[in-house]
């Protein structure tokens, strides 16, 4: 005889079961069309070039896709040219005026490339009414200065430059309370970690998706970065870049010393200034007295000198370098043939001064070195002036540039800090040209790691980006 409750309760978990897997395997109604996608872009020619090809990759993705099941591409340069759009806080409130009916917002870097078809796969596996932050993970290695020490058990962050998602649901509730007066938001240093700390607020952690590539050679990836470091052909000469580097007495035989024995080597136009003459290195005095912090007249003072000297007016460009700063001059060389010296041009890792908030300014971070075209060093002494000599000269210069409408030129490959003070997983991703800080490391050994790269063993370019790349930025279409 059959017990009909045994049945029930066979079918009830059945029931259930399947509920589960259908969960776990669900694909949500969600297409292309309803997905914009978001390019932070810069507007040097290089940079904007960049950009321009991941848009045309994308428009020939979508030539055979039907009309009502496009993605929206925008690239921020061209479509919101506010400051701060990099740190993605200025952003907000208008992605939910101008998108109320999109699910998703994808924003990337002009180094992404795009696989249309798998993105739509991707995107139907969540739920896009819930709160989603998806990226590729990244992780400090140990708390940190340039993340304000956070602890990296409690937080970790996305490469932008792999692709992040924020559905519409998390936006409308992020832009609802920014500014957020209690969130630190006063300087952008890592506008990674910065979002992710100011998602947290809502209760919303990364979500780590694997197919957000570091680079092409990983399975099944709906976007990847698409070089570790630019080829844009031969390397500006030696003879071109003149090397100024920041000393004083104190650090003669400390710091100096190391600069000498390692990259010093690799330039013969290159000048240690100090307080005080020191033959032996040798050392200019330019008379500014030394101060403890800032160093504005310093920097204003060696500006002054190139371009009232004539062997060093005809230099293309300017790097000013502090005594603990680490640095491969030939890699700066060849990263530097990716720009035009006529134009005004300042390249550095960018910081940012009140920007999150839509206003503000953007600086070149000192210590992984601050380069200058020519054009702009004159510019900077014409016009632009240091409240006094301990004015931080880094964000004074940035005052200056944003005053002249010359944008600061943002690459991932100086950097202000050690190696230890960034995820395994970003350097990875690229090529390094410098680090920063002689404390608590062994700065030749840095040294010498960064020596072991060599650009030229990057993989070559795929026939559809050789089409569009230019050798030079004379190539470059000007977006």
């Amino acid at each position: 005889m059959v017990d009909y409750r045994d049945v029930y309760h066979f079918f009830m978990i059945f029931s259930v079961l399947v509920t589960v897997k259908g969960n776990n395997s669900q694909e949500y109604d969600v297409r292309l069309g309803d997905v914009v996608i978001v390019v932070l872009s810069q507007s040097n020619p290089y940079h904007a070039s960049r950009a321009r090809e991941l848009q045309i990759q994308l428009m020939n993705q979508m030539v055979e896709m039907p009309k009502d099941n496009k993605p929206a591409i925008y690239l921020t340069h061209k479509k919101w040219p506010t400051i701060g759009t990099w740190t993605i806080f200025p952003l907000l409130e208008k992605w939910q005026q101008n998108f109320p009916i999109a699910k998703w917002i994808f924003f990337c870097e002009d180094e992404t490339r795009i696989h249309l078809q798998e993105m739509e796969k991707f995107i139907q596996k969540f739920d896009p009414t819930k709160d989603w932050f998806i990226g590729h993970e990244l992780k400090d290695k140990e708390p940190t200065i340039i993340h304000h020490f956070t602890s990296p058990d409690k937080l970790t962050f996305p490469d932008f430059a792999a692709g992040v998602f924020l559905s519409m649901p998390l936006i409308n509730k992020m832009a609802s309370r920014w500014p957020d007066e209690n969130f630190r938001s006063d300087f952008a240093i890592d506008p990674k970690h910065e979002l992710a700390s100011y998602i947290l607020l809502d209760d919303v952690k990364l979500t780590h998706a694997p197919e957000l590539c570091l680079t092409e050679d990983e399975p099944n990836c709906v976007a990847y970065i698409a070089q570790k470091f630019p080829d844009c052909g031969a390397p500006v000469a030696d003879e071109d870049l003149f090397v100024a580097v920041k000393t004083c007495e104190k650090f003669h035989e400390d710091r100096v010393p190391i600069v000498l024995e390692t990259w010093a080597q690799e330039s013969s136009n290159i000048e240690f200034y100090s307080e005080k003459e020191d033959s032996s290195i040798p050392t200019i005095d330019l008379g500014v007295p030394n101060t403890e912090r800032g160093h504005c007249g310093k920097t204003m003072a060696i500006m002054k000198r190139v371009v009232t000297t004539p062997e060093l007016m005809k230099k293309q460009w300017l790097l000013i370098a502090d005594d603990d700063t680490i640095i491969n001059l030939p890699r700066l060389r060849h990263l530097l043939s990716c720009y035009d010296h006529n134009s005004h041009v300042a390249i550095g890792e960018r910081y940012g001064y009140q920007v999150s908030k839509g206003y503000g300014y953007d600086y070149i971070t000192g210590g992984g070195g601050m380069v200058f075209s020519m054009p702009v060093v004159q510019r900077l002494v014409d016009e632009c002036q240091c409240s006094s000599n301990d004015s931080p000269d880094d964000m004074i210069i940035g005052m200056c540039l944003r005053r002249f409408e010359i944008p600061i030129t943002h690459v991932p490959y100086l950097h202000q800090a050690r190696p230890d003070d960034y995820s395994e997983g970003y350097l990875s991703r690229h090529i390094p040209v410098s680090f920063h800080k002689h404390w608590n490391c062994d700065p030749i050994k840095i040294y010498h790691m960064l020596k072991e790269y060599d650009t030229k063993s990057q993989q070559p370019k795929r026939k559809s980006e050789r089409k569009t790349s230019g050798s030079s930025v004379n190539n470059h279409e000007e977006l």
